[in-house]
């Protein structure tokens, strides 16, 4: 209700003639507001969600503690280091990055945190006016945004009145400052400066929201803006642009979280590469990959999410929340009161085709990832602890009636089973041999009297082997020993459907000992007449699951979907 109430409020700001911008390579300078990004990013976000046919390289070069005005207090750091001036850098920034637009965001650090004083204003107008004539030298154009507010509420015990010589924790009045600065930049809109007014829009929102709670704040620590307050800050220039966002930022897109998501990581990876190459000054920052290297990547990222915002929905319309996984949708959602996900192709294959995992969803990925790129959906139902049993089933049952007949994926999925998840998949298999194409099991889990149980010789877990006797009701021990309910007992229906198996296992496990599972199954399909194919891995254990180059797992999925 609260971003919804400053989205509200924030609309006063919106220009009459909201254009997209000219340039295609946009230069963002700042302090660490900036350097954190969360505005960059929703803006970003928004442009690709509802342009994603416009290609605009945005790279945030923001610095932590900069200043325009070139002031550092004394002291800065504990000593370590004075505050970072812009123009030790920009001609650097911009010989490398050859920005067609610069947006600038200054102002939070440039007064030092000392009341206002007319040496420091002059300061700030020269750097700013310094800041113009050099990238108008570059044949660049410039939009300003006004300094974000300061908050004093949060952080009163720390302020010091006016009237003293030194500041060495901030001006309780800061904010005069830097509404002072904020003028002087909405001044210049006469001489043709085109200048956002990010400081309005927060203490405006900042204003609204203490009618409803006296204590609200969009900052912990009075100066760095929580993801609220990037949100309010990002508005001037998204309306500036004619760009729409949801009430929490996100783009007002069905896949706009995995957008926002997958935008961010592209932000972030290409703001430590540029401020690496541009050789900045500052102690403490992280460092980034090689240029060409985080550039490789970002491509990659920024093609996902053109992707995901070209798909008005889901391939099948899953409801739920969306968000990234490996640059694809998840869908998150409830069926028969349990959590389901699944995971979206980009382009799904002709036939709709899916894998199921039993346990460990995301344990793993990249035979996941693989076929999510060859047009598979990926799906999870969340029952853990109840290891395959009749209760387990019943809600597979249902989970399936759902995806096959609301969302119309294939009829007969394949099944992933690691570890205990191969007792969920076998036990729902033997209940389902004609919906089944093919049974992927890692390490499995096919008779509980081995794992959970321990009777053989695996250390078993005394509190999952009480759930056993639980979960299928048996009267004791010897009930559940004498039961024939495991997957190496109904193999029988899988032979008849040919349902062809693929195990990989590690011949030293000791938790789920293979000669007790994998090899009793292996000895019972064959003589069936069943097709199961073995990839023992020498000297391993339980973990770790897969293999190291996963192409057998998903050939084999891929041979055999039906």
């Amino acid at each position: 209700m609260r971003i919804l109430l400053l989205t509200v409020l924030c609309l006063c700001l919106l220009p009459l003639h909201a254009a997209l911008p000219d340039a295609q390579r946009i230069l963002i300078l700042g302090d660490s507001i900036t350097y954190n990004g969360t505005y960059v990013q929703i803006v970003e976000a928004a442009l690709i969600a509802q342009h994603p046919e416009k290609k605009y390289e945005i790279m945030n070069l923001g610095l932590s503690s900069e200043t325009v005005s070139g002031l550092s207090e004394e002291g800065h750091a504990g000593g370590k280091f004075p505050r970072p001036d812009l123009h030790e850098r920009l001609d650097r920034v911009l010989a490398k990055t050859k920005p067609q637009l610069v947006i600038a965001c200054y102002g939070m650090n440039d007064g030092i945190y000392y009341p206002l004083s007319p040496e420091r204003m002059k300061a700030y107008q020269d750097g700013m006016l310094k800041l113009r004539a050099k990238v108008a030298a570059v044949g660049a154009e410039i939009i300003h945004l006004t300094p974000a507010a300061f908050d004093p509420l949060p952080i009163q015990a720390r302020l010091l009145p006016a009237g003293l010589k030194e500041y060495p924790q901030p001006y309780a009045g800061y904010d005069e400052v830097l509404t002072a600065y904020s003028q002087w930049l909405l001044n210049q809109r006469k001489e043709g400066w085109v200048v956002l007014d990010v400081h309005g829009a927060m203490t405006q929102a900042l204003a609204e929201a203490r009618r409803g709670d006296a204590q609200f704040t969009f900052s912990k620590d009075g100066i760095h803006p929580n993801a609220e307050g990037h949100l309010v800050m990002a508005k001037p220039l998204l309306q500036h642009w004619g760009l729409k966002v949801s009430g929490d930022g996100k783009p007002d897109n069905p896949n706009g979280t995995a957008i926002f998501e997958t935008v961010q990581k592209k932000v972030n990876l290409l703001r430590d590469a540029w401020l690496t190459e541009t050789k900045h000054t500052r102690p403490g920052v992280k460092e980034g990959l090689p240029l060409a290297e985080a550039q490789k990547q970002a491509a990659d990222l920024d093609a996902r999410a053109r992707d995901l915002a070209q798909m008005k929905t889901s391939a099948a319309g899953f409801p739920g929340t969306v968000s990234d996984w490996n640059g694809f949708p998840k869908y998150d959602f409830m069926v028969d009161g349990k959590a389901a996900l699944v995971v979206v192709p980009k382009q799904p294959a002709a036939g709709m085709p899916w894998v199921w995992h039993g346990e460990f969803f995301g344990h793993k990925p990249a035979p996941d990832i693989a076929l999510l790129e060859k047009g598979y959906h990926i799906a999870y139902l969340k029952v853990q602890d109840m290891l395959g049993s009749p209760g387990a089933v019943a809600h597979w049952n249902v989970f399936y009636q759902e995806l096959t007949t609301r969302y119309g994926l294939s009829k007969k999925p394949s099944l992933v089973g690691l570890s205990r998840g191969g007792l969920y998949c076998y036990n729902w298999a033997a209940a389902n041999p004609d919906k089944v194409s093919c049974i992927y099991a890692d390490a499995p889990v096919c008779d509980f009297k081995s794992w959970p149980g321990g009777k053989g010789q695996g250390k078993g877990d005394p509190k999952n082997w009480d759930r056993v006797l639980k979960l299928w009701g048996f009267k004791d021990e010897a009930e559940a020993l004498a039961a024939k309910v495991n997957p190496v007992d109904n193999l029988a229906p899988l032979a008849r459907s040919k349902v062809p198996l693929l195990h990989v296992y590690g011949d030293a496990d000791e938790v789920v000992p293979w000669e007790e599972n994998t090899g009793v199954i292996a000895e019972r399909y064959k003589a069936l007449g069943g097709s199961i194919t073995l990839i023992a891995k020498p000297g391993v254990g339980h973990h770790p699951h897969g293999l190291d180059d996963s192409t057998p797992i998903v050939d084999f999925i891929l041979k055999n979907t039906r």
